[in-house]
Order: C-alpha cells, then structure tokens, then sequence
C-alpha cells in the first residue's frame, strides 16, 4: 500500500512530456501492450504509455505504470526506460455517435463512439456539455445526465481528451424529458426508533415508504427538533457530536419528484454522561480489507501501551491540520479524519504496529519491523518518495521536498548537499523516533496539497488531470463544512496524484452536498471492492471511527456495531509528550542556522494553551468522546499557534539553503 517510484515521480515524467521533451533517437522499441487479463511470469517485458518494463515474478492485474520500482522495492515491476517514440501533439477527433436512452423527468444516459487515439496519444477522458458548458468527464463513453426538469428540452454534445488538449465538440442532441409522472408526495415515514446511544451518538432507523403511483423515493430526511439535520437514501442514520446527558428529539420524512412528506412521529433521546478519561480500554482492528475478507490484526488499547504513541500522532495531525488551514484559511474539513489520519497510516501500512512498547522511542522494535527502513522505503508511515521534490519531479529539493521544510530539516537524517542521493539510500533513523516520526506523515500529506495546486502553474504550465477539478473543488469546501479532503490528501499519498482517485474526488467535490459528503463516507462505496487504492481511504475511516466510537460496519455495508473504546488523555501526560515532540523540531527566520524548540518553550505553549481553552492541568479527557476530542484538538491547536508566535516562524516556513 505504497505509491511506486514511479507513480511518486510522475511530476517529473509528465512535465517531461508536457513541455514536448524529446526523447532520445536510440530508444528502444516497444514491447507488445500491458494487457490486464494476461498473466506474466519473470522476464516477460510489455510497454505502456512509451515505457518498456520487465516482470520481476508471477504477476496478472498489476498496472506497470503505477507498481513498478526497482531492486528491493517490492514491486512486480521494473522499468526498462522510454521506448519508441510517446510525445502527443495531436487533440483527438469530434465523437461521433452521440445518442440519449433511458430518459426521465430528471435525467438521460448520454453514448457516444469511442475515439480513435492519434499517433503516441491516449484518450484520457470525455467531457460532456450542456448548452456548451460543461457538466462533467467520463473515462468511458457513457454518462448519466441528473438533475433535469421535467418538459424541457436540452442539448448535449461530447468532446474528447488527450495530452495535446481537448478536441472539438460532437454533433449535438436535443433531449426533451417527459413530464413527470410523479404527483403526489409520500406518505410519513413510521417505526422511527433509536439504539446503541452513547454521550456523543445514536442510531436512528425507521420503516421504508412505498412510493406513490408513478414516484419513487429518492430520500429521507432527518430532523432534530425540527430542524433538517441530513437527507440519506437509506432507512438509518447516525446523528454524531450529541452533547453528553442531554435530551434531543428527532423526527424523519421521506422524498419524493413532487415534495415531502410530513414528518414522522418524533423520538426522544437523552444521551450517556461523558467520559471523565478515566483508564484506557478496548481495542482496534487493522488491516482489514472491507467486504473482501475477514483477515485482520489488532491493536490492544486496554492497558494504555499505545497511549504515548496515539498522542503523538494526534500532535501530528492537529500540525497538519493546523499547517493547511495557514494555507486555507477558509477551508473546511472533518477535523476527526484529519487529525486521525496520521495514526492511521501507521496501522494500515507499518509491519506489525501492535509489537511497539512504549518503554522504547522506537515505534518500531522489533527486527521483524526493521524491512520499512530499506532503500526504496518510507519507515513506518511508508512515505517512499520523501526524498523527493513533489512539484520539480526530481530528487533535487528544490521547494516541495520535506527537506525543504524548516521545522524538520535538522533532524531528518540527511542534508540539502546529499538530499539527490538520499532516495539510494536506506530511510533514516529518525523516522523510527515516536515523536518524530509522525510529524513526517503531517508534512508529506500538506506538501501533496501544496503541490497538487501548483504543478503546472506558472510560465510554461500546463493543465493537470486534476485542474481545474481541484482548484474549484478546494474554492467550494470554504463552504462546504466536514468535507472530505482527508480523502483526497489519503488518495493523493497512496495512489499517487496521476492514478485518477484525486481527480474523481476533486469532481464530486466541485458541487458537494452536506448529502454528497455523507454518498462518499459511506462504507457502501468501496465494500467489496479489491482495489487497494480504493479501499485505503476507507481502511483510514474504519480505524479512525473505532478509535473514536462512531459506528462500524460487520458482515455487510449496512451493519453497524459501535465500539466501546475509551483512549485517555491525561492533561499532564500529553503536555510530557508534546514537549518531547516539538524538541524534535527546529526554527528559523530563514537565514539565521536552525535551533530546536526548548522544553521549557514547549511546556509554557501548551500550559497556556491549556488555560485558554478551560483545561484544568489536573484533567484527564478521553480520546474516544466527541467533546473530549474537540477540548483535545483545541489545545494543541492553541500550543502550535503559541509556539509560532514565541518563535516568530509558521510552521510550513521553507528554505531552499541548509540551515
């Protein structure tokens, strides 16, 4: 679960290709074509994309492009080097063939003729438009029109896309939806009950509604005390961020083309007492693949081993966080899968993280562990490019290295002078510290974003697979409260940023809903899925979600259980931890040399902090709890502000010099 050489380094090949670099005239030719369905043992050689490669053993399904990686590197494949010749200058032809079927009163499925690529061109996608704007891409040759009035006529054309730009649009079509034949709203919602409340959550369920003639359901939605909480599509719902010991009443009503219903009878809910902390118990499951199999490891949180190693990756993530609202100002996201997705890239990509012992600074101890830290290799957290120049492409840092960043420049292990030969080289030490090693997750992820906005930008740019997608995506989660950007930054990191997942997110995140962002967290999207790549987000989701009580899916997409999980955070401990992290990191003004922040800084930060926020020193708040979590997050949000301020530098301060 690890992006390739390859993959990580496709900045650096495709503005090779985007800038028309030629290649050299002695090129190899190419092998015959990467097939997916055909099995390819050691030896056997293909071509993709103007790019030979070799299969170092048994392997079917594996895309070259994005699973190849030299000696060591665990991949089945290996590049050979540019064959033929794979510049594109040409833009497609005009689709021809375009056609509507299936129409309603709200919609229309679009097809059309697959277009016939140009000479060392691929077709990267379709887009479809409206009355000539655009509503949207497909890598296929169908598309399926939503949102449509009824009795009204539209036009459609589709144009294809290569590397050389967009081609001219179709022949359009006039489509003219019928009238709706649905007339009456349906009927209110029954058997509205509540289970498996806690201080922070409960589950609502309630009978399904038959349609009226010639109408279908398209919704539900639930309200608290009378106020439009969430539309779902099915016949549950989890209310979450509930006050402890306190008393709500929900209602629900179903939708339909012509209106909603009334509103069912309500149910009240009066939540658990919080957490006072108290102890650490329960446990995770990790390396779990959803709806493929039952295989599973598990972490044992009772006994509070992992308490120290939990905080400091939640330091981690609140740094990330707070690195990426400086960026953002105005960005909204879900600040528990946020913060949490440091933690969780360790269970799901280390070896055997349930073999840490908190008597060692090593997150991993154990000589079983020790293959992350091989050449090609990220340490735990298996961020394998991390000597690499996200936006130059390359080893030099030029920028957007995690070298380039001041506050873990000094302790990373290697220097701006050998920086170019450190991705020959095994991964540092210090990317094994516990209270290290997870701010370097917290940078990689805020580096992607930084880079997926400014690659191709500037004096001879070019347009990205993800642009503009991203750029309206980012303008629109300013709006958009608890958006998924976790999962953007969690697909950017495992798949990589040319692998289709960012684009695909960056298009449903353009117009998202309150209604979209609950469609994308749904576990129904990626149950049962083999894709890896698709599944990590999610595996990201499962294991924050037990870590923080909300409800998990069992033996299908749509049975929960909710986890009992209490993880607590006493006050003085984390203050203990977060003086250990932050000693790790360092400070400039940029020219002046680097100096490590003090424990006497580092405590006075988090002291105060404390005092803002209304934590007493003496208080022991739990992970697990919704408020709890939030006081948590708000405190080390506080200190990292506060230690900006003593040491007058951001945090996502860079240099280009060895400092």
């Amino acid at each position: 679960m690890k992006r390739s050489m390859q993959a990580l380094i496709g900045v650096g090949l495709l503005l090779a290709a985007a800038l028309c670099a030629p290649r050299a005239a002695n090129a190899a030719a190419c092998a015959p074509a990467w097939v997916s369905t055909t099995a390819y043992v050691q030896g056997n050689t293909v071509s993709e994309n103007g790019i030979n490669y070799i299969a170092n053993w048994w392997t079917q399904g594996n895309d070259p492009a994005t699973n190849n990686g030299g000696s060591g590197s665990g991949q089945p494949w290996t590049s050979q080097g540019a064959c033929g010749s794979t510049t594109c200058t040409t833009k497609p032809n005009a689709p021809t063939g375009l056609a509507a079927s299936g129409t309603t009163s709200s919609g229309t499925t679009l097809n059309w003729g697959a277009v016939t690529p140009p000479a060392n061109c691929t077709i990267s996608g379709y887009t479809v438009y409206k009355a000539g704007t655009s509503i949207g891409t497909a890598t296929g040759t169908t598309f399926a029109v939503t949102g449509l009035a009824a009795s009204t006529t539209y036009t459609f054309t589709v144009a294809a896309t290569d590397a050389a730009g967009t081609g001219a649009q179709s022949t359009s079509i006039s489509v003219t939806t019928p009238a709706s034949s649905c007339t009456a709203s349906p009927s209110t919602p029954t058997g509205l009950a509540a289970s498996g409340t806690t201080s922070s959550s409960t589950n609502l369920t309630w009978n399904a509604v038959t349609a009226p003639t010639g109408c279908s359901i398209s919704g539900y939605t639930v309200y608290k005390a009378g106020a439009a909480l969430a539309t779902v599509a099915g016949t549950t719902y989890t209310p979450t961020g509930l006050t402890a010991s306190t008393a709500y009443s929900f209602t629900v009503a179903a939708v339909d083309a012509h209106g909603t219903s009334g509103q069912s009878t309500a149910v009240s809910v009066t939540t658990s007492a919080a957490s006072s902390g108290g102890t650490t118990t329960g446990s995770i499951n990790f390396h779990v693949s959803l709806g493929v199999n039952t295989n599973k490891e598990t972490l044992t949180l009772t006994g509070g081993n992992f308490n120290d190693l939990i905080m400091s990756n939640i330091i981690s993530g609140v740094m990330q966080s707070h690195m990426i609202k400086e960026y953002y100002p105005s960005i909204q996201f879900n600040m528990d899968y946020m913060v949490g997705s440091d933690f969780a890239q360790l269970l799901q990509e280390n070896i055997e993280t349930y073999a840490y012992v908190s008597s060692s600074n090593l997150i991993d101890p154990s000589p079983d562990q020790q293959a992350v830290f091989g050449v090609g290799q990220g340490g735990p957290y298996q961020i394998n490019s991390y000597a690499y120049d996200m936006v130059g492409g390359g080893t030099a840092p030029t920028g957007n290295s995690l070298i380039n960043y001041i506050a873990i420049q000094k302790n990373i292990g290697y220097t701006m002078a050998n920086a170019s030969t450190q991705s020959t080289k095994p991964t540092p030490a210090s990317f094994n510290d516990k209270y290290y090693g997870p701010m370097l997750p917290a940078y990689f992820h805020y580096n992607d974003m930084v880079a997926l906005n400014i690659i191709g930008k500037g004096p001879g740019g070019w347009v990205t697979p993800w642009q503009p997608d991203f750029d309206n995506c980012m303008t629109h989660f300013n709006t958009l409260p608890n958006s998924f950007l976790d999962m953007i930054l969690n697909v950017a990191y495992n798949q990589g940023y040319y692998g289709g997942l960012v684009k695909s997110y960056s298009v449903k995140g353009e117009t998202a809903t309150a209604s979209t962002v609950a469609s994308v967290n749904a576990y129904t999207s990626v149950w049962g899925d083999t894709s890896t790549y698709d599944q990590y987000p999610y595996q990201v989701h499962y294991y924050l979600d037990q870590l923080y009580d909300n409800p998990i899916p069992t033996t299908s997409a749509t049975t929960f259980t909710t986890p009992t999980n209490h993880v607590a955070f006493p006050m003085s401990t984390l203050q203990t931890v977060f003086s250990n992290v932050f000693q790790k990191l360092d400070y400039s003004n940029g020219t002046n040399p680097a100096v490590y922040f003090t424990a006497a800084q580092a405590t006075s930060a988090f002291t105060s902090a404390l005092s803002t926020n209304g934590v007493a020193s003496t208080a022991t708040l739990d992970l697990s709890t919704a408020a709890d979590r939030a006081k948590i997050f708000a405190v080390l949000d506080k200190a990292i502000g506060n230690l900006e301020t003593t040491s007058g530098m951001k945090f996502n301060a860079t240099t280009t010099k060895q400092l």
